[in-house]
Order: C-alpha cells, then structure tokens, then sequence
C-alpha cells in the first residue's frame, strides 16, 4: 500500500502486522539516493576510548556526545563531543571538548578543541580525525559501529 502523506509517499506492507513504513531503492523519489536520505540524522554518542581498536585494548576513558549528518550526499558529520578521563564516578574527571565537521571521503579531516576541565581546563587547539577501515580479522563489530583514530594537538 502506497500512502501520500503531505508530499511524501509512505510504503506500508499490509501482510506485516506491525504495518511500520519503509522505502526500497526502487521506491525512491526522482533524483533520489540513500545516502541523501541521511541528511539530518543525528547519531548520539556514549562510547569507551581505547588505547587501540583492538577488542583487548585498555579502557582509558568514555566518549559522549553527538554527531549528524549535515551535507546533502551523506559525506559530512557535524560533531560535538567530549572525550572524559577519569574514574567510574566522574570523580577527579579530566575531559577535552571538540566541535566540527568530519568529511568521511577524506582520508582525515580536522575539528576543534573548544575547552576542557581539569588539566584540560580552556583547552585550545585541533584534533586530527581519521576513520578506521579494519580488516574483519582486527575487529568484531555488529557492522553498526564506526572506529575513530583521533589524535589531539593542543596550544600551550
């Protein structure tokens, strides 16, 4: 079943009994691709920072924050996050901010350090960010998840 819905058409499978919309390439406006349906997406963040990507790797810190798709053809992420270094209660945390855009067709691309708190306090310089393209063998993942390398360059 097709249903125009203001300018959009929704598909609803009525022999699935959750009747929950969905859309097949085939099914796609003029002009239209998936990744410019991503456009908009916001991906919230709460992730371990990790030594290494191995699946071993020493824990050394947490990771919160957001990302969202912000150019038409799904290429750039405007990121906002805070990398936390401390202990399970926050404690005594030490922590960076960042801010910027990610363009995931380059090989790496560059964000800000807009502050910090403890030794970290008013932090101000940039971080490199590279994604990860792993082989199978070097990392376990359900194929939902991305690994950042990032490294932090800070002013004196």
């Amino acid at each position: 079943m097709i249903k125009n819905i203001d300018k959009n058409k929704v598909i609803i499978d009525s022999s699935n009994s959750n009747s929950l919309p969905y859309v097949t390439p085939n099914h796609l406006p003029l002009g239209a691709t998936l990744e410019k349906l991503l456009f908009g997406r916001i991906t919230v963040i709460d992730d371990e920072i990790t030594k290494g990507y191995e699946l071993n790797s020493e824990v050394i810190g947490k990771v919160q924050g957001f990302h969202l798709v912000s150019s038409l053809d799904g290429s750039s992420q405007t990121m906002a996050f805070t990398a936390l270094f401390g202990n399970e209660t926050h404690e005594d945390d030490d922590a960076i901010n960042f801010f910027g855009v990610h363009r995931m067709a380059t090989h790496e691309s560059y964000i800000s350090v807009v502050g910090g708190i403890g030794k970290y306090e008013n932090a101000r310089g940039y971080a490199k960010i590279e994604t990860l393209q792993l082989p199978y063998e070097d990392r376990n993942t359900n194929g939902m998840e991305t690994i950042f390398q990032i490294t932090v360059y800070l002013g004196s």
